[in-house]
């Protein structure tokens, strides 16, 4: 169902990704974090030069790399969970590293949403670890009571299924649940999942791109979804 403008927070149920929707990250430590893992799978330098990463999940980048550097899969998947936990010890080590950008609108946005009593969660293609990361270095972790993340997920539209069904256990079987991502895979994953979505260009794809893909809605940033001047000075006065 296209919503409009104006009622784009009547959902009962919110599900951000990270990743080019809320932030951006200037730093290469999740990166390299990818380059360590891959090196010691394959006893060789190994790069994601070939790998789509926007849109992805980490353990389908990891496999998408290792597919295309010729690693048979029966040599690295039965070490699934140790490959997860080097990745993230990687990151964790480095966290003091991160260098998150909040993207524009985002904090009146959940400012407003919070006020409005809506569930919040994220949909995500980083493992827990280091999506909470992120969050917590740009400011955003408490907001979220949830999150759908990629461990044991390579397909994103398997993680949204996942944070929806916790979505609607907070807010109720029948709750409508609304994703908000910046690529034409978070569209896709949305509407395999029978969920509503918003499309914003803060990622690499433009407008134009992601207005292809037929989100509800389809904004240039989250600073352009229209909140009462009311809830801006509720949260500022919080934070004061």
């Amino acid at each position: 169902m296209r919503r409009n403008l104006a009622s784009w927070d009547a959902y009962d149920a919110f599900l951000f990704d990270i990743d080019g929707t809320l932030l951006t990250c200037t730093d290469a430590v999740h990166y390299f974090a990818f380059c360590h893992v891959l090196e010691s799978i394959a006893g060789k330098p190994l790069t994601l030069e070939g790998v789509t990463a926007h849109g992805n999940t980490d353990l389908g980048i990891l496999r998408d790399a290792l597919s295309l550097a010729g690693v048979r899969e029966d040599t690295w998947r039965p070490m699934l969970p140790q490959i997860q936990e080097t990745l993230c010890g990687f990151v964790r080590k480095r966290e003091s590293e991160l260098c998150t950008t909040i993207l524009p609108g985002v904090r009146d946005v959940l400012d407003h949403l919070t006020g409005r009593e809506a569930v919040l969660g994220v949909a995500t293609g980083n493992l827990e670890a280091i999506g909470q990361m992120k969050l917590k270095r740009a400011g955003l972790l408490a907001y979220f009571r949830f999150g759908g993340w990629s461990n044991g997920f390579e397909i994103r539209a398997h993680v949204f299924d996942a944070a929806a069904a916790q979505a609607r256990s907070l807010a109720g079987a029948q709750a409508s649940v609304c994703v908000v991502g910046d690529t034409p895979a978070d569209i896709r994953a949305a509407r395999e999942n029978g969920l509503n979505v918003i499309g914003v260009a803060t990622g690499i794809y433009n407008r134009d791109e992601l207005a292809a893909a037929q989100p509800d809605l389809c904004l240039n940033s989250l600073a352009e979804l229209p909140i009462p001047a009311h809830s801006t000075r509720n949260a500022h006065a919080l934070r004061a």
